[in-house]
């Protein structure tokens, strides 16, 4: 059987697309802080933890005022959160590509548009990612990118800047970055 010059291409790229989800996943996933005194079981996600506390001079659990979460905390829950669900909704449509492609008895067409969609899914993530880092630059302390079938729909943090000001300035990073017209973005404060 000999491969063209586009077939290699395209293996490429689903090999360069799976490279960069497993990294994503390792850098994100793979980062464990261990507590003193404590196991991976005891932990819970979003946990307020002192780091390089000294335990004989500050005792937060000893401590008789009772503390409440932020909402600034919640909130930067809130927007792991999404990050980690669309990751999540991410690696199980990249899993199903890879089964097409490396299923035998798939046609050419279903492997050559699975491709085309996993290539979708890379471009899509480094224009989310660029996206999120220029409006926080420009500000705001979180915000969440969501880039499906030409539309943008943008998370950003409440209270950061007036968000009538902010309008715009966030669609014009969107429409820059991923091409999106500005009337199929959509711009969704978070509380």
């Amino acid at each position: 059987m000999k491969m063209g010059k586009r077939q290699v291409i395209l293996a490429a790229l689903v090999v360069a697309l799976g490279a960069a989800v497993y990294l994503n996943w390792q850098f994100a996933g793979g980062n464990t802080v261990q507590m003193a005194g404590t196991t991976a079981s005891e932990k819970e996600l979003g946990q307020a933890q002192l780091v390089n506390a000294d335990p004989s001079t500050s005792s937060v659990a000893d401590s008789s005022e009772e503390m409440t979460p932020s909402s600034t905390a919640s909130s930067s829950d809130s927007f792991t959160q999404a990050r980690l669900t669309r990751q999540k909704a991410r690696d199980q449509a990249v899993e199903l590509l890879e089964k097409v492609t490396s299923d035998v008895s798939s046609s050419e067409d279903a492997k050559k548009e699975a491709v085309t969609q996993a290539a979708e899914i890379a471009q899509n993530i480094q224009q989310e990612n660029n996206t999120e880092n220029l409006i926080k630059a420009k500000g705001f302390s979180d915000c969440v990118v969501y880039l499906q079938n030409g539309t943008c729909n943008v998370v950003v943090s409440k209270g950061d800047k007036e968000m009538s000001e902010a309008v715009m300035l966030i669609k014009d990073i969107v429409v820059g970055q991923t091409g999106v017209t500005y009337d199929k973005i959509k711009i969704i404060e978070s509380k």
